[in-house]
């Protein structure tokens, strides 16, 4: 028995240190993330655009430094550059979001070898398969986190966009200019859309047309309905039709897909509960019900 604890209670020590460890890089990464955003911003000053953002990084502790070119060498080059549209499609835009994960992997990698190695030496047999199966899983666990979170972050756009559009067009028919209406949406609304909002106003502040900045906008979301908003309004650079008109549809459309879509949740709020109505309820109401009956039956015949 002391034999098999031990091992347990070192695992478990170790997955304690692990966590620690993480809990750090996440406190390192909030602090150094405002660094790296106002490198981001005054590079777009510097006649060198990549010199504030290099100096940021060389600021960076050398425990970071070993671990990201340690992650740098595990991770490949096509996997880099999938980790690199992911973090913007989460809204992480600011410059080494993407090394944060290549950390995490790494770390998410070392503590699965790690946890399997010690159940290994503490249960034998099979279990020495173990370090390689938590290793991979601990690898792959950072991008299923990040690709959760893009689906998240789209679902939170596909609700926030129509109230958006509805203040956007009520600012564009007050009389106020586009520019100015992406301000106010940015500024008294919350959530994903509104920082992609504020994004896009920041690069037309920056010097990029109207045009290129809603492009940029496109690229960074995914998410249908605002490329179909970005695809609706370069029209309206092209065609010279009135911004309020074509912001009046697309908000219209965008109030009658969410209602769609709240119906259709809906709809599959039944197939969703029959199964845990099957396994937790019907079993408890089987047992209520035939469990007299049965009883009295086991009577009669034990009785004869």
């Amino acid at each position: 028995m002391v034999e098999i604890l031990i091992p347990v209670l070192a695992a478990a020590l170790v997955f304690a240190a692990i966590v620690w460890s993480g809990v750090l890089v996440m406190r390192y990464r909030d602090s150094s993330a405002k660094r790296r955003s106002l490198a981001f911003v005054a590079s777009y000053a510097s006649s060198d655009p990549h010199a504030a953002i290099q100096k940021a990084r060389n600021d960076e502790s050398l425990m970071h430094k070993l671990a990201l070119g340690l992650g740098n060498r595990i991770v490949s080059s096509s996997a880099r550059r999938r980790i690199e549209r992911q973090v913007i499609y989460c809204g992480r835009s600011e410059p080494g979001a993407a090394d944060d994960v290549v950390i995490r992997k790494l770390m998410f990698l070392i503590g699965g070898l790690a946890l399997g190695w010690l159940q290994a030496v503490a249960l034998g047999g099979l279990w020495w398969l173990a370090p390689l199966v938590l290793g991979i899983f601990g690898y792959f666990v950072p991008d299923i986190l990040l690709y959760n979170q893009g689906i998240k972050r789209d679902e939170e756009m596909g609700k926030g966009l129509p109230d958006a559009l509805d203040m956007l067009n009520l600012c564009v028919e007050s009389g106020l200019s586009f520019q100015a209406a992406l301000s106010q949406v940015a500024i008294n609304q919350d959530g994903p859309v509104a920082d992609e909002f504020a994004l896009t106003l920041q690069e037309m502040q920056y010097g990029r047309s109207r045009g290129q900045a809603l492009e940029a906008l496109a690229v960074r979301a995914r998410q249908p309905d605002i490329q179909r908003f970005v695809s609706a309004m370069l029209q309206v650079d092209k065609m010279g039709v009135p911004v309020a008109t074509v912001l009046r549809e697309q908000a219209k459309e965008m109030r009658a897909k969410r209602y769609a879509r709240a119906r259709e949740m809906a709809q599959k709020v039944p197939v969703k509960i029959l199964m845990p109505l099957m396994l937790c309820f019907l079993p408890a109401l089987f047992v209520i019900i035939l469990g007299p009956a049965v009883y009295g039956i086991v009577q009669v015949f034990s009785n004869t």
